[in-house]
């Protein structure tokens, strides 16, 4: 969670007037409770004083304001009903500005938060090696940027929404109770940290559940950007309903986490509510031992109790607290593996290039990252301005493979690529990409294996014609790479195969 703090950081007076703000909101809600409880005192006062014989004016029902002695034997101040109906409504109006202002601040931290943490990562994703993508779907990157950015905000809405009130609201009423009687506040203490104890125990298993989610959630986002990149391809040939039939199990994949998860909560939810009833119960009898005792009025118990729906009611919200700070940490760690690959190497005093007038291969080598052979060895060749010159070979000899080593989109393992004389860690490789007019391969891969890929077009084939077709490609060296044969993933994330 450093990142999320890292990020708060430039807006910590804004964290902190939206603190400040919920802090008044949720204290001035807590005053109506007392104000009603005034309310019942003084009308268990009316019922006793009229029952005595004593007079009780309608003047002085509304606005007495007089010391008095209490059924508890204490002094105290009996108000009328419009000096507290005043009261109540000026408290409800002070906690409905600072709800306004605070909603109106959260709103502004949480959108500015989003919009920083997104760009800074779609501004360093763009500064990745071409590697880095190539070894992961299309929609990943895109998904990670966007799933930190909604857990994250879902999050800060939640804690400063549910928890920091209910933190406020058991200070103030711990207060409030320690006034009448030591063991409350114990009470009320002791069994919130029960509750948040048993709460982060169960809830450490959907961490787990939630890291999973989101792993095939971003993987998904990948494959169903590859059919909607392809749509002309699966249009063209009647292959739509194979193709949703194909992105449909990946979706019950996730279903079937989500149950999982869900099965978790609901479990969670119910422990806690069971927990959180029963605590109310033990406060209510200890209450109710403190008016056997004659230390507590009929009022204050009404206050104590709408307390309790204060205090209690959002925390049995905490299960959804715990999913909703699980869901941001497993996307924040996601965001937080992003950041920390390295962008592209950059000469730190990069020469000007000029016109291109002569390129030189000299003894190049290259291996991808996650293949165990080299795709070219030892390559050395020059071309001057003007000259023609093609590259020839099987599918997988490492003509495309040349071609990216050219534009910079690689980096040659062993010898150098010469520009002009000048060495490529030592130019700015835009001088030269800005002069290139380079023609990719218009690659029709999917995500899958060498045997789906081969049944995308036609799924009725048999295994001597998939056969056929491989031997009619001449991929044999294809075969010989692909460790698992057939069954071998390629295109995003899987087997680099050339788009020839």
């Amino acid at each position: 969670m450093k990142i999320l703090f890292r990020y708060l950081k430039p807006q910590k007076w804004l964290v902190l007037a939206v603190l400040l703000l919920s802090g008044i909101n949720i204290s001035f809600s807590l005053f109506d409770p007392i104000i009603f409880g005034k309310l019942v005192e003084l009308a268990g006062e009316f019922f006793d004083r009229t029952k005595g014989g004593q007079e009780f004016t309608l003047n002085s029902f509304l606005f007495i304001k007089e010391p008095y002695i209490n059924s508890a034997n204490r002094h105290d101040i009996l108000y009328g009903v419009v000096w507290l109906l005043g009261a109540s409504i000026t408290v409800a109006m002070v906690s409905r500005i600072a709800k306004a202002f605070q909603d109106y601040f959260l709103a502004l931290i949480t959108q500015k938060f989003g919009a920083t943490i997104f760009t800074d990562g779609l501004q360093h994703a763009m500064k990745l090696p071409y590697h880095d993508f190539e070894d992961q779907r299309s929609g990943e990157t895109l998904g990670i940027l966007q799933k930190v950015r909604q857990d994250t905000e879902k999050f800060m809405a939640m804690f400063i929404n549910v928890l920091f009130p209910v933190i406020i609201g058991i200070l103030f009423v711990a207060i409030y109770a320690v006034k009448k009687d030591w063991r409350l506040p114990i009470i009320y203490f002791g069994g919130i940290f029960l509750l948040t104890v048993i709460s982060n125990l169960l809830s450490k298993k959907i961490k787990k559940i939630q890291k999973n989610i989101v792993a095939q959630t971003t993987s998904l986002a990948g494959a169903t950007t590859e059919s909607l990149r392809n749509i002309e391809l699966v249009k063209s040939l009647g292959l739509t309903e194979q193709e949703v039939g194909r992105l449909n199990k990946n979706t019950f994949k996730i279903l079937g986490l989500e149950l999982t998860k869900v099965k978790r909560m609901r479990s969670i939810s119910f422990i806690q509510g069971t927990f959180v009833n029963t605590l109310r119960q033990i406060i209510l009898f200890m209450l109710m031992l403190l008016v056997f005792k004659g230390e507590m009025l009929p009022g204050e118990i009404v206050t104590m109790q709408i307390f309790s729906f204060f205090v209690f009611g959002p925390l049995q919200e905490i299960g959804n607290i715990i999913l909703s700070y699980r869901e941001a940490e497993a996307s924040l760690n996601n965001f937080e593996t992003l950041m920390q690959k390295k962008p592209e190497a950059q000469a730190p005093n990069p020469q000007h290039l000029g016109n291109i007038k002569t390129l030189v291969f000299d003894h190049v080598g290259f291996k991808h990252q996650s293949a165990k052979q080299s795709a070219i060895n030892d390559i050395s060749f020059e071309v001057n301005k003007g000259e023609t010159i093609a590259f020839v070979g099987p599918s997988g000899s490492g003509k495309t493979t040349l071609m990216k080593l050219l534009v910079g989109l690689y980096r040659p393992q062993k010898g150098k690529v010469l520009y002009n004389g000048m060495d490529e860690l030592a130019i700015d490789f835009n001088d030269l990409r800005r002069q290139i007019g380079f023609v990719t391969q218009d690659t029709q891969l999917f995500s899958g294996t060498i045997r789906e890929n081969l049944l995308f077009v036609n799924p009725t084939a048999s295994e001597e014609d998939l056969q056929d077709a491989l031997d009619k490609a001449a991929t044999q060296n294809l075969l010989a790479r692909a460790e698992k044969g057939l069954e071998t993933t390629i295109g995003e994330g899987g087997l680099k195969l050339s788009g020839g």
